[in-house]
């Protein structure tokens, strides 16, 4: 009897790590929600900006800057992991308006999520309200 009980124990323990965030299972994160866990307290994601440039001013000079989405994604995750004002896409006067991220603690897969999700936010018909001055 007291076996199956420890057996029993085991097992619900076993079983909720398994479906708790947080335990033992590894847990599928998209680049949305890791925007919105790290990113979403600086970026809006259209104007007005909250203390950094919108997420659509931003997937828009990518886009101008880059017609390769790998080479974009990739040039983002390094730029997270370490900033850089003379490798902004972005234009001079919101670099010196905002200033510049600090570098994201997150791991490199997370950067890419989170930078194919920027990307992918592109909208054709948006344009920057052109006042960061």
């Amino acid at each position: 009897m007291k076996n199956n009980i420890i057996n029993a124990l085991t097992l619900v323990t076993l079983f909720s790590g398994i479906s708790s965030k947080g335990h033992a299972s590894p847990v599928t994160t998209g680049g949305e929600e890791l925007f919105q866990r790290n990113c979403s307290v600086c970026h809006s994601i259209k104007p007005p900006p909250k203390t950094a440039p919108p997420v659509l001013g931003i997937a828009l000079h990518y886009r101008e800057a880059f017609a390769d989405r790998q080479k974009a994604v990739e040039h983002m995750v390094r730029f997270m992991q370490k900033p850089d004002a003379s490798h902004s896409k972005l234009e001079s006067a919101a670099v010196k308006r905002f200033g510049l991220m600090p570098a994201m603690a997150m791991s490199p897969d997370d950067l890419k999520l989170v930078s194919e999700w920027f990307w992918d936010q592109y909208d054709p018909s948006f344009r920057t309200p052109g006042n960061c001055k």
